[in-house]
């Protein structure tokens, strides 16, 4: 017997906060089998939920919610992709190993300077 997604989505959801390791794997691997830019983000999401490196309080009803979203066939791509964003918003942001993020450097020159240069002779 095959145990669908929102089975699986929904024994993590009930168990929390204990997540079971099986649980998550077979949900990474149910989703991984379908190629659709949303359930590979559900995955990626999940497997950081299992490695304790996102809130499970925190993604699990939005994993939810996103794993209907994804096998509800009333709901079309539109609808798909506002849930592939939501979801990607539980991404951890890289780290800049402790410094601030890059910015933007505005050079220092006067107005005065810029334009075409002179041919000389």
């Amino acid at each position: 017997m095959t145990v669908s997604v929102e089975q699986l989505i929904t024994k993590l959801v009930q168990e929390a906060p204990v997540l079971d390791g099986g649980t998550i794997d077979d949900l990474v691997t149910a989703l991984r089998r379908d190629a659709r830019p949303l359930a590979r983000s559900i995955a990626k999401v999940v497997e950081l939920v299992g490695e304790q490196l996102i809130d499970p309080g925190i993604a699990l009803p939005a994993l939810a919610m996103a794993c209907h979203t994804l096998y509800d066939a009333r709901l079309g791509d539109k609808e798909r992709e506002a849930a592939r964003y939501e979801i990607e918003t539980l991404l951890p942001v890289p780290d800049h190993g402790g410094s601030a993020p890059p910015r933007f450097v505005i050079p220092d020159v006067p107005v005065t300077r810029l334009g075409t240069k002179k041919k000389t002779n």
